[in-house]
């Protein structure tokens, strides 16, 4: 049996507080890696990491619909998530993701044109040369079918400027 005197008890306390204060100034001193950030040069919700707004990209190929992908069909790409209606279209994915990917990474390919970073609908869409297409109205989209080549033409031209105005 050990008997503790008020001067050890403060021995342990100060020591107790040295080692406290070392690691506690490591911690500031040790420089810190920034957070990974997610891939903003793909439209994703910044809440959930999701992008497509939770749609199957695989499925616009497949199916010609907006369909509604499932959490239990999840893949991550591009440091996005992304949702699949069948392991089928996720397996697909997985083999080719650029095939499936929207051009300009979702955004808006009219807002592209015109420099500007606006994120496109994923509900309103148009497939071109085996490419998936996203915009902020009917009208826009109209507009593209109209002229796809132009549109997409007109969006390759800004796309460098776009992309500076993107985070990284």
């Amino acid at each position: 049996m050990s008997i503790q005197t008020n001067q050890t008890s403060r021995r342990q306390d100060w020591a107790s507080f040295i080692v406290r204060a070392i690691v506690l100034s490591l911690f500031f001193l040790i420089p810190c890696q920034p957070v990974k950030a997610l891939d903003e040069r793909i439209v994703f919700d910044p809440y959930t990491g999701l992008s497509l707004g939770g749609y199957d990209p695989v499925a616009y190929f497949v199916s010609g619909a907006a369909v509604p992908g499932l959490a239990d069909y999840e893949e991550t790409y591009g440091d996005t998530y992304w949702h699949f209606a069948t392991e089928g279209n996720a397996a697909a994915f997985r083999a080719a993701p650029a095939v499936y990917i929207p051009g300009f990474g979702g955004y808006a390919l009219a807002a592209v044109a015109r420099g500007v970073a606006q994120p496109g609908n994923p509900t309103l869409f148009a497939i071109n040369r085996n490419r998936l297409y996203l915009f902020a109205s009917e009208a826009e989209r109209q507009s593209f079918l109209a002229d796809p080549d132009a549109m997409i033409a007109a969006a390759a031209a800004r796309w460098p400027d776009v992309l500076k105005l993107l985070a990284y």
